[in-house]
C-alpha cells in the first residue's frame, strides 16, 4: 500500500519557513505561533489547525522573532 508523504509526515519539532511576507509552519498543529517584534512586543498570534500551515503576516519590514513550541527564529521581512 502506498502512503502519502504528505498525510503520514511526522515531525520531531515545529519548523518555520519565511519566504517574503508568507510563513510555513510545519509540524505544530495545535500549538501557537507568536511572532514578537526585536523590542520584546508581542505583534501577533496565530493559532496553528493544520500539520503544514501557511500564513501570509502583513507586517512592516523589519526583523522579528518567531515562536512555536521550543523554535524560536528570527527573521527578515523585506
Amino acid at each position: 500500500m502506498l502512503m502519502d508523504p504528505a498525510s503520514s509526515a511526522q515531525f520531531d519539532e515545529p519548523s518555520i519557513a519565511v519566504e517574503g511576507h508568507i510563513v510555513t509552519v510545519s509540524g505544530a498543529q495545535g500549538k501557537t505561533l507568536q511572532v514578537v517584534s526585536l523590542t520584546g512586543r508581542l505583534v501577533a498570534e496565530y493559532e496553528i489547525d493544520a500539520p503544514v500551515q501557511r500564513l501570509e503576516l502583513n507586517l512592516s519590514k523589519g526583523c522579528y522573532i518567531l515562536k512555536v513550541g521550543k523554535v524560536v527564529r528570527k527573521v527578515s521581512i523585506r
